[in-house]
């Protein structure tokens, strides 16, 4: 049997929603509790001069060191995941899906890169706030194991965007952070956004460098649950092509045909019939249902801080069938 490659967007086939992650905040509330009695008696007296956080004031005064409340940041996120696919359903111009029960799809890795703007707000000293927009690009190779082989890579991209929060505590230069965020990507080929969640937590330590610099370094986990039931469309001159064709060739003699539901025949014949006609503008509607291989994986990552202001993050995801990486300059400012 051959292998046919095909490269095209919009596949009947989707994949997951494309990932806005927020690396961690290492930059968090820190109490010192080898401080100077000196040093005490000074942050007792201390005026905070910043609106945000609130009530940072008052857990300046109690020995807390604070970031600056605003931050700018510019990153570049790629992760490699595995993706399964469950059931693919296809409607030909317009007519209700038909769930293609005799296609079976080996499992299928999804490559994405995105590229996002995230500003970011302390609103308590245990709790920062953020939004983020970035764009998104992703090609995946899926291979059909039945009722025929095939294989055709699938490239697509969009915009994404979504929200999230952390909440973080520091203590004697060791640190924890919880982060959770919702986003939304925005595909072209798409009848509405994908959602996908982002869970994380990190443990993490600073060391002090020199004055107004610092290393932070940490250890943690990452779930993610992107949306399972996806729908969209494409034309039928996206897949239609010479190989796919020839796979169709007397195909009501074959067993696969033969081994089909009435419903699903009627099906397979107004498709070919329609692709043997050339008629390529027809439109397809489809509904994929997919999970990730594994929802959980492991991250570690540090942050230098340059200045009070200026710090550069990076984050590898690791173990199991999905890794990533995550560069992050973030810039801080007073508010």
């Amino acid at each position: 049997m051959h292998h046919y490659h095909i490269l095209h967007k919009g596949l009947p086939i989707t994949f997951m929603a494309l990932l806005l992650t927020a690396i961690a905040f290492a930059q968090v509330p820190d109490y010192d509790l080898l401080r100077t009695q000196r040093e005490k008696d000074s942050l007792a007296t201390a005026e905070y001069p910043y609106i945000f956080p609130l009530f940072g004031k008052n857990v300046v005064r109690k020995g807390f060191d604070l970031p600056l409340p605003v931050g700018i940041n510019i990153s570049y996120y790629q992760q490699s995941m595995g993706v399964i696919i469950d059931q693919v359903s296809l409607g030909l111009g317009g007519d209700q899906l038909m769930p293609l029960t005799f296609v079976e799809f080996a499992d299928v890795t999804n490559k994405a890169k995105n590229y996002n703007a995230r500003l970011d707000l302390w609103l308590f000293p245990f709790l920062n706030i953020y939004g983020m927009l970035g764009y998104a690009k992703a090609d995946a190779n899926v291979i059909l194991n039945a009722p025929f082989d095939f294989e055709t890579v699938v490239d697509f991209s969009g915009w994404a965007y979504g929200g999230g929060a952390v909440f973080a505590f520091g203590l004697q230069g060791f640190w924890i952070t919880a982060n959770g965020n919702l986003a939304w990507t925005d595909m072209e080929d798409y009848y509405d956004p994908v959602r996908a969640a982002v869970l994380s937590f990190r443990l993490g330590r600073t060391l002090k460098l020199m004055k107004n610099r610092s290393l932070q370094i940490w250890l943690g986990t990452m779930y993610q649950d992107p949306e399972s039931i996806v729908n969209g469309r494409f034309l039928l001159a996206d897949i239609v092509s010479d190989e796919l064709a020839g796979q169709f060739q007397d195909y009501y003699l074959t067993p696969w045909y033969n081994a089909l539901t009435p419903e699903e025949q009627q099906f397979i014949d107004a498709f070919v019939q329609t692709m043997m006609q050339g008629t390529t503008d027809t439109r397809l509607d489809y509904q994929a249902e997919q999970h990730p291989e594994q929802t959980w994986n492991m991250i570690a990552g540090a942050q230098l801080e340059l200045s009070k202001r200026l710090n550069l993050q990076t984050e590898a995801g690791f173990l199991g069938s999905r890794t990533s990486l995550l560069v992050n300059l973030n810039y801080r400012l007073p508010l």
